[in-house]
């Protein structure tokens, strides 16, 4: 049983409350296009890195992994090297308890901790739920429970400080033919975490995949303190070359050029005999003739869809898988892509700081060493 509140002490919660619920409505109401996100915030959002495996792929759901899997050092190094922000990738086979609609509560303290010693090193957070359960995304069990979840979460998180922490709603939604179901379940959870969290910005995304292509499908939340994010792998078929996780037709694939022409790519169909499916794919990916120019078109497709609503974007994911792309070929590809970031405003996260795609942080006689070909492509430091 807890003691008497001073009656002025109720009275101050009561009204910092009704300011709350008022900012809550206001930003709610608001028309779309007419973008609140604070000037300061939007410049927290770039340059960034994903981090990628802390609490999406954790070796024991242990104290000890969640307390240990990054030091303060290494904290303070990725500020050193450049970066305002990290995207914190967060499972929700890691911290949502389905059966409850809930965070786990034997992970959210580890959570919160670790959101708290990004800020102490400077770094804002974004907290990405990253899911990749593509059947669970569909099922309206997991939906309702995903929507409680976010409203035990928002309601924790609005304690942190909201120029330092976004809130990001999911990773990559699909919804592959269902898209008009994604937006409005993406309306009602923008409304969920806005409900507890009054002062934090959200970002959110389209549906197949969370790439362009999907955000064109958008039309803004009702809203005005929403970023909106997408991803950029173009040419598919150069930078996921060889994932297991991927499609049929690009496991196969090895040594992708970019730039991409017919000359360049002939040398590899021969080895794509038994995989008439890839081969062909490669054909058509050396005929349209991938270089920095296609790249920068495509990006523009985000940044009129941006202008056109008058919202900010965040391009929260890119870069190059690097076990099979030849190192000459996916340094170009980020010397192409770093020149597009810097003639575009918006914010960004490479993936990732402890993933292969992009700075690929390894540990070298105790300290952090990236990948100093994608730090010089960001405009980054190469090292600490």
């Amino acid at each position: 049983m807890t003691a008497p509140q001073p009656v002025h002490e109720m009275t101050r919660r009561t009204f910092l409350g009704v300011l709350a619920g008022l900012a809550a409505l206001g930003r709610l109401t608001a028309a779309p296009g007419r973008s609140q996100v604070p000037e300061t915030r939007l410049r927290r959002l770039a340059p960034g890195a994903n981090v990628c495996r802390w609490f999406r792929f954790p070796r024991r759901a242990s104290a000890e992994h969640f307390q240990g899997y990054m030091t303060a050092g290494e904290m303070a190094c990725m500020r050193q090297i450049g970066l305002r922000h990290v995207r914190l990738c967060v499972a929700p086979g890691v911290i949502l308890d389905a059966r409850e609609g809930r965070p786990r509560p034997e992970v959210l303290p580890h959570l919160e901790e670790a959101i708290r010693r990004f800020h102490h090193a400077d770094l804002a957070v974004v907290v990405d739920i990253h899911n990749e359960d593509r059947e669970a995304e569909l099922n309206p069990d997991w939906q309702a429970a995903f929507e409680k979840f976010w409203d035990s979460l928002a309601a924790r998180l609005a304690e942190l400080d909201p120029e330092l922490t976004f809130l990001e709603v999911i990773n990559e939604p699909v919804f592959a033919g269902r898209e008009e179901e994604w937006i409005r379940w993406n309306a009602r959870l923008v409304a969920t975490i806005r409900r507890r969290a009054a002062a934090h910005t959200i970002i959110t995304s389209g549906p197949n995949w969370g790439g362009i292509q999907g955000l064109r499908r958008m039309e803004p939340v009702a809203d005005g303190n929403v970023v909106y994010s997408f991803h950029f792998y173009e040419p598919f078929i150069f930078t996921h070359q060889g994932a297991t996780w991927s499609s049929e037709e690009v496991k196969p694939l090895r040594q992708v050029p970019y730039p991409s022409s017919p000359e360049a790519v002939e040398p590899l169909l021969e080895e794509l005999a038994g995989h008439p499916r890839s081969r062909a794919m490669l054909e058509r990916y050396g005929q349209q003739r991938w270089d920095g120019e296609r790249l920068a078109a495509q990006f523009r497709q985000a940044m009129e869809w941006g202008e056109r609503h008058g919202v900010p974007l965040y391009c929260g994911e890119f870069g190059v898988f690097q076990r099979y792309a030849r190192p000459e070929h996916r340094a170009q590809w980020f010397r192409d892509f770093g020149r597009i970031l810097r003639a575009h405003d918006l914010g960004w996260a490479v993936w990732g700081w402890d993933e292969g795609f992009g700075l690929a942080r390894q540990h070298v006689e105790g300290r952090p060493v990236v990948d100093p070909v994608v730090a010089e492509a960001l405009g980054l430091q190469p090292g600490c």
